[in-house]
């Protein structure tokens, strides 16, 4: 089954109510001003039931020029068009103005409806349908069918009907999307169930029990039932006119443009977006106040203008207020009053950055993107301009939340072209340049490390590099690095040594004085033997060589990463005195299963009483003997 939307256009007065009404039995016009008036002020929903089992959503439209914007909100949703003109009245403004509309809405089918021909005779009929089709000729609803009909006598209902039978098929499947969205047109309570809204399905699936986020904003609702044409569902697809009671809405939530949709989608105030103008003779000038339509979203938005290319124009809105807008999101614009509508578009960027100046560079990445867009099967470059707005990786799922794809979809794309974008496992994507971006970053850092670190026989880790490049804070940037990382190591970049990462081939080269120095203070060391090393005291030697605490500081690290010294909490002690009096020390246990104290162990080694308990501190660390602190001796034992 087809989920499709009909939406009715025409001047004020030419019959769409009354003619949906013929062939629904549905009265479209609800509110007491509307019957008042005798004309349509709001959008109204009917449906109707054909006989090949279709059941199609219809969406009825005011016609009166005051109401324009309404019918913006309509006309957003629809698939084809049922356009209304009377045959006593024949073309008229609101007729101009709503096929411009429909035309700048990308609604390429329909079907007219010569509406009151029971009041005209067969000549005048004939000379209406001549204009009709003089008139549409230059658009895309040329050659659409035009059906002579009267609401009142029923004449031609039948032909109107077998007609809409007949579209559906020629009709293009609408793109389902990911990302499920409607806009809410209309609010309503039901005593004794809630809060129901209604729109029409733009993208994806909802089904019952699913939550659903309130937006702009982050407000959270559970879905408790839906209808679709007057009964009562478990789902609704993209195309269905959808009536969906939301757990704990309140009215008072809901301002014209909310839409609801399954993913919290980001709002934005700016969009780039390419126009087409009604009228060729029009001027629309550069930072221009218009007036902005898009589903039931309207906004006042002054225009930077960036390329014209005669009646098209590339420009970006700055809204006054926040919208919900996704790239291709078709839009109609009229001027700051809203009294005349000037043009439409699509949305070629939702999420731009801010374009201060007009240059070439921009110029020609904008009018490359208005055309991927238009051009469905190329989705390469859309995909590019968003991983080039910020120098980081994306996860393949941000960039088909903002394109409103399925990830594979994205992840197929960028297989068939990958010499612009970096794919990591299936999961991660960065713009190519950015990557090779990272890479010299990555290389600067650590050849900065080095030079200022000669004596390190290591580099820096993952994580020190992760801060240094302010991944720490994105999504997949932990998980892109260390690829990252491995990648460059098979490129023979970087090699990772001592648990860090380091310049490949790069060879530490100690000049002849460091290297003296070095030799003098681990022989200081040497030179305690049997006394605990005092740093204090080693430090004040060195200061009449005139090494300074810096340099001490540096070496003593330097000689531990070579293991000539090593450092238990807080103390140093040279790897051969550490080794002499630990062979000892297990020669002596081997020989004596009930251990030995370690007065004795002192007494047999002449180790002093400070040295003592930080080499038996040290050697029970490294698993080698276990002691029992009997409070008044220690006893040393071998480890088994």
């Amino acid at each position: 089954m087809r989920h499709l939307i009909m939406g009715t256009a025409g001047h004020v007065d030419h019959g769409k109510t009354a003619l949906i009404k013929a062939l629904t039995n549905i009265d479209c016009d609800t509110h007491k001003e509307e019957k008042l008036r005798g004309i349509t002020i709001n959008l109204g929903f009917s449906y109707l039931n054909l006989s090949s089992g279709e059941s199609i959503g219809i969406i009825d439209v005011p016609g009166h020029k005051d109401f324009i914007n309404t019918m913006v909100s309509g006309a957003c949703g629809i698939d084809f068009v049922l356009l209304v003109i009377a045959a006593d009245s024949g073309i008229m403004p609101q007729t101009i103005e709503h096929v411009n509309i429909i035309t700048a809405l990308g609604i390429k089918n329909g079907i007219i409806a010569l509406t009151k021909v029971d009041l005209v005779d067969e000549e005048l009929a004939e000379m209406a349908k001549f204009e009709i089709m003089e008139f549409l000729n230059n658009t895309p609803l040329k050659n659409i069918p035009i059906i002579g009909v009267s609401s009142t006598s029923g004449q031609g209902l039948s032909e109107l009907t077998n007609s809409i039978e007949k579209i559906i098929p020629q009709i293009a499947e609408r793109k389902k999307g990911e990302t499920f969205r409607l806009f809410i047109d209309r609010t309503f309570t039901v005593k004794g169930i809630g809060n129901v809204v209604t729109g029409t399905v733009l993208n994806g699936d909802l089904n019952i029990g699913q939550e659903v986020f309130l937006l702009p904003g982050d407000t959270k609702h559970k879905v408790k039932s839906i209808e679709r044409h007057g009964h009562s569902v478990n789902s609704v697809t993209a195309g269905d006119r959808a009536a969906i009671q939301l757990m704990g809405i309140k009215k008072e939530d809901i301002k014209k443009g909310s839409l609801i949709s399954d993913k919290l989608l980001e709002s934005t105030k700016m969009v780039d977006a390419c126009i087409t103008l009604f009228d060729n003779n029009f001027k629309l000038q550069n930072w221009s106040v218009i007036t902005f339509h898009s589903g039931t979203f309207e906004s006042q938005a002054r225009m930077h203008k960036i390329n014209e290319d005669g009646k098209n124009i590339i420009v970006q809105f700055h809204f006054d207020k926040s919208a919900t807008l996704l790239t291709n999101d078709k839009f109609i614009i009229r001027n700051s009053s809203g009294d005349k509508t000037i043009g439409g578009g699509y949305i070629i960027d939702a999420f731009p950055l801010h374009h201060k100046k007009r240059t070439t560079k921009l110029v020609e990445s904008l009018s490359s993107l208005s055309k991927s867009i238009l051009n469905e099967n190329n989705l390469t470059d859309l995909i590019c301009i968003e991983l080039k707005k910020d120098i980081r990786p994306f996860t393949i799922k941000q960039i088909a939340d903002k394109l409103n794809l399925k990830p594979e979809d994205i992840l197929i794309q960028i297989k068939n072209q990958p010499q612009q974008v970096s794919i990591i496992n299936e999961n991660i994507l960065i713009y190519i340049e950015y990557e090779n971006i990272f890479k010299n970053k990555i290389i600067n850092l650590l050849r900065d490390f080095l030079k200022e670190n000669t004596l390190s026989n290591t580099g820096l880790t993952s994580i020190e590099i992760l801060g240094k490049l302010n991944l720490l804070n994105i999504t997949c940037g932990k998980e892109y690095l260390e690829k990252l990382m491995i990648k460059m190591d098979r490129e023979q970049l970087i090699e990772n040594k001592n648990n860090s990462w380091v310049l490949k081939g790069y060879n530490q080269s100690i000049d002849s004085k460091t290297a003296e120095e070095i030799n003098w203070l681990e022989n200081e060391f040497l030179n305690y033997d049997i006394q605990k090393p005092a740093l204090s005291e080693i430090e004040e030697r060195a200061f009449s060589k005139k090494i300074t605490k810096d340099k001490i500081k540096k070496y003593l690290h330097y000689l531990t990463g070579q293991n000539k010294l090593i450092l238990f909490k807080n103390d140093y002690v040279h790897f051969e005195i550490a080794k002499k009096y630990k062979s000892f020390l297990l020669n002596e246990l081997k020989t004596n299963e009930n251990g030995i104290e370690i007065n004795e162990f002192r007494q047999k080694t002449g180790v002093s009483k400070r040295l003592a308990p930080i080499l038996i501190a040290l050697y029970e660390s490294q698993k080698t003997i276990t002691t029992q602190n009997s409070g008044i001796k220690v006893q040393i034992f071998l480890k088994k």
